[in-house]
């Protein structure tokens, strides 16, 4: 048994009205290490938890425990019209909380509602000023979840520091032998189910596009009277149908579009957007979102003037 209460850390990720799939809300460990970015390699489905662990960060080995759904209307209270971004698709939130070490065995609902609340809050607090947000911090709350076994220590600080420590828990008798043995067999078949994970993390969703890459334009001087063509090359490992749409305030068609790679490949894809309503010296951001068949994404800032 732990000598400490489990302690977990609130995370969000999301998109907005108009801003990509991002991480929102944070672990502070994660963001001083620099590796939040795991976060958006989290699954859920409305109708259950997913429970992800993940090995080999500098910040040492965590567990997500994660769940998304579809915004409701009343969970932003001034929100105007549906809960949808500006290609109408539904706004949809990621989020649950990370585990330090260990595992967990049993997860407590009141977790993922302290979770969600925290989420919410910082969800609407970007959704009001998504170009200027920046994104959030957590801190450790103490969790109600079992875990199977705890390997991190007390963090040292809580979200109240008003709050009184809790009591230390008993420590169990030594496990005879053959508990032992189990207990190093669940361990070893942890790390290698963690290890199949992680190594799927890397492929980007567990799927066959490993990589999107915009690309810089020849020349940042343009002919702002005619449509500019802006490309991206999809990279595959394998033999896939590909689905994938563009974002930015300029591009001229957003419309999901399907290409089809008969092996491991990198093709070129374009769209264009159209500067006709700007003058002088102008930016914008372009961001290339795979659908299908796993989820990627990658966006590059323009800076361009007319000529």
């Amino acid at each position: 048994m732990p000598d400490s209460p489990p302690y977990g850390w609130t995370f969000l990720v999301a998109r907005g009205r108009q801003q990509g799939y991002q991480p929102l809300l944070v672990p502070d460990f994660l963001a001083e290490s620099n590796e939040y970015g795991v976060l958006d390699q989290a699954t859920g489905g409305e109708s259950g938890v997913a429970i992800t662990p993940v090995q080999g960060l500098v910040a040492g080995d965590v567990v997500l425990v994660s769940r998304s759904e579809r915004l409701g209307a009343g969970d932003i209270g001034w929100l105007s019209g549906p809960a949808t971004d500006q290609f109408g698709r539904p706004l949809e939130l990621l989020y649950g909380f990370v585990l330090r070490g260990g595992s967990i065995g049993e997860v407590d609902d009141a977790d993922l509602a302290a979770a969600r609340a925290e989420a919410v809050a910082t969800y609407r607090r970007f959704l009001a000023a998504e170009s200027a947000f920046e994104r959030e911090i957590s801190r450790p709350f103490v969790l109600r979840s079992i875990p199977e076994l705890v390997l991190s220590t007390t963090p040292a600080h809580l979200v109240d520091p008003g709050t009184e420590a809790p009591e230390p828990v008993a420590v169990a008798a030594r496990p005879s032998p053959i508990v032992s043995r189990n207990l190093v067999l669940v361990v070893v078949v942890a790390i290698a189910v963690s290890a199949a994970v992680w190594a799927l993390l890397l492929r980007g969703r567990g799927g066959p596009v490993t990589e999107v890459d915009l690309v810089e334009l020849e020349s940042t001087a343009v002919d702002c009277t005619r449509p500019v063509t802006v490309q991206a090359r999809i990279t595959t490992d394998d033999a896939a149908t590909v689905t994938y749409h563009w974002e930015s305030k300029l591009t001229t068609n957003s419309k999901p579009v399907t290409v089809e790679f008969a092996s491991a490949a990198t093709k070129v894809v374009e769209t264009t957007v159209d500067p006709a309503a700007t003058s002088g010296a102008f930016s914008f951001k372009e961001t290339l979102v795979v659908e299908h068949p796993n989820s990627t994404e990658s966006s590059h800032e323009y800076k361009l003037s007319c000529r």
